[in-house]
């Protein structure tokens, strides 16, 4: 099944048609649609659960390893399962040092 052009699709149709009809326009049903539209992308983004950076280390002179929390977990989830940060964080370093085991000082939190 093909997709349909970009401009044919329904939710660019109904943003295009709260933008132009409601923020633009007199409309007041398009401007509440307008609002939920393009405000609940941005309210996502304010209030959801968002990556967190646990730590970086340096594992060679240009290489670094990111440790991030892809998908975070609730802390009702983090404390029935007794996970914390720094146990996290503890795990993470040990599996550098496991890989390399003369990282002395250059481990940084």
């Amino acid at each position: 099944m093909a997709l349909l052009p970009y401009a044919l699709r329904p939710k660019v149709i109904i943003r295009r048609k709260a933008i132009w009809s409601g923020l633009l326009g007199p409309s007041t049903f398009w401007k509440v649609v307008a609002v939920w539209v393009l405000g609940k992308d941005t309210i996502k983004r304010a209030v959801g659960k968002n990556p967190e950076a646990l730590g970086t280390f340096s594992v060679a002179t240009d290489n670094f390893v990111n440790v991030i929390n892809a998908k975070p977990l609730t802390k009702k989830q983090q404390k029935q399962l007794g996970i914390t940060k720094a146990t996290i964080a503890a795990a993470a370093e040990a599996a550098v040092r496991q890989k390399r085991p003369d990282a002395g000082s250059d481990l940084k939190m």
